[in-house]
């Protein structure tokens, strides 16, 4: 389970006295396991990705505020060390087939009003291996005829 595996380099962290590592798998974990003490998968991924999102826009402010270079590197460390426990993630061409056999599978018509239930059975089929946004864009673009 991925939750044991971020447990695991937590003690790796602590270990090798990587301080900045460590606190943030702490942190993760304690989100994580707030409901549950042993979260499936699924559950880890989305606070894994809110974790991502988060330093993301720590990221952006800073360079918009021209923060301080430290602070660049901590939110771009903290992205690194979170991308690890990521599933693979679909772009582009694979993403577009992706939806398309789903919409096979499912049986849906390519109209502009299934796009919920594209969006819907995409994340059953792939849940947390594909960017929300990313989908829903190439999902509008195949509906349309565009893609």
């Amino acid at each position: 389970m991925l939750i044991e595996r971020i447990r695991e380099d937590r003690l790796k962290a602590l270990k090798s006295k990587d301080a900045k590592k460590k606190s943030l798998l702490d942190v993760l974990v304690a989100d994580a396991c707030k409901d549950e003490k042993q979260p499936d998968d699924a559950t880890v991924v989305r606070f894994v990705k809110k974790f991502i999102e988060n330093a993301k826009e720590n990221l952006q402010a800073l360079e918009k505020g021209g923060g301080i270079s430290a602070g660049k590197e901590d939110a771009q460390r903290e992205i690194e060390i979170l991308m690890e426990y990521l599933p693979s993630q679909l772009t582009g061409t694979s993403l577009v087939e992706a939806i398309r056999q789903v919409m096979s599978l499912e049986a849906i018509e390519a109209l502009p009003a299934n796009m919920g239930k594209v969006m819907k059975a995409l994340g059953v089929h792939y849940a947390g291996k594909y960017d929300g946004k990313e989908a829903s864009e190439l999902v509008k673009g195949i509906m349309s005829g565009k893609i």
